[in-house]
């Protein structure tokens, strides 16, 4: 039983949103005292609100889960938990997870948290994911949230730092989610989900990809420019990033390399968790 409730908040998807607010936080940290028991506090919240958010979308989307091979052994696909029991779930842990941040951390963190929510699971799942191909360009907004969360956390306020961070994160969505919609188009086919790939096709997703990794790299370079972060951040980052797009623009034509797009994929993650680990330790450079 445990287990089945642990996959439903999709650790995978906790682990990658608490990456981003921790790196984000530990920026805004760089020049006061370190606050555990805020980093604690703001961590939990903000991964309780995304475990709720995931449940919401576990729950919405039953129905299509069955119908994709990488999703058809959820546990709600194959009917291992009932429905009300895991609504009631998703709400404690949002209701919670909001409660943590509102109350231990700040208002503008915790309206970080609910905007994201809302966006996600309303926006995204609900509304626009089976009825248009820009749904991924609205859900983005809310995976650049954490970002926003784990910033202002310590910083109390939105400022040009957490602005252009959450721009970074939405290039860096975009990029990401638009290499797993080619890796799983068959699954979006079956599924009749019209994401980018599959009605535009994979060469001009394949393109878009490339834009957005440009995009990534060129809000990435502001943040040296700024005057905010050392050069070593800037020369470490951009090799790994300067690759990412050699990646990309190596294989546009390459239609049919499902292997490069897996490259692709995998090493957008690479990217992300780099850049926030650069941003985490930059201070000490």
């Amino acid at each position: 039983m445990f287990k089945n409730y642990l996959e439903i908040i999709k650790p995978g998807i906790i682990i990658g949103n608490s990456i981003l607010i921790a790196g984000s936080f530990l920026f805004a940290s760089r020049y006061i005292v370190f606050n555990l028991f805020l980093f604690l506090c703001t961590m939990l919240g903000g991964s309780l609100v995304i475990a709720s958010a995931c449940v919401f979308n576990n729950l919405i989307d039953f129905d299509i889960d069955n119908k994709m091979k990488r999703t058809s052994n959820r546990v709600l696909s194959k009917k291992l938990l009932d429905f009300f029991p895991v609504l009631i779930f998703a709400i404690f842990l949002g209701v919670l997870g909001v409660f943590i941040l509102g109350f231990l951390v700040n208002f503008i963190s915790m309206s970080a948290s609910i905007l994201g929510f809302l966006i996600y699971v309303i926006l995204y799942t609900l509304v626009y994911k089976r009825r248009s191909i820009y749904s991924t360009f609205i859900g983005s907004f809310s995976g650049a949230t954490p970002s926003i969360i784990g910033y202002t956390a310590v910083s109390n306020a939105i400022d040009m730092y957490s602005i252009l961070l959450f721009i970074i994160l939405i290039f860096w969505q975009m990029a990401h989610f638009y290499a797993i919609s080619i890796v799983r188009i068959k699954d979006y086919k079956q599924a009749n989900i019209p994401v980018f790939s599959v009605v535009k096709g994979i060469s001009t997703t394949k393109k878009h990809i490339f834009y957005y990794i440009l995009g990534f790299i060129f809000f990435s370079l502001l943040l040296e420019f700024l005057g905010h972060l050392s050069y070593n951040f800037l020369f470490l980052s951009s090799i790994l990033n300067l690759y990412w797009l050699f990646l990309s623009y190596s294989h546009i034509k390459n239609i049919n390399n499902k292997k490069n797009i897996n490259q692709l994929f995998y090493y957008s993650i690479i990217v992300i968790v780099v850049f926030n680990f650069l941003l985490s330790i930059d201070i000490f450079f």
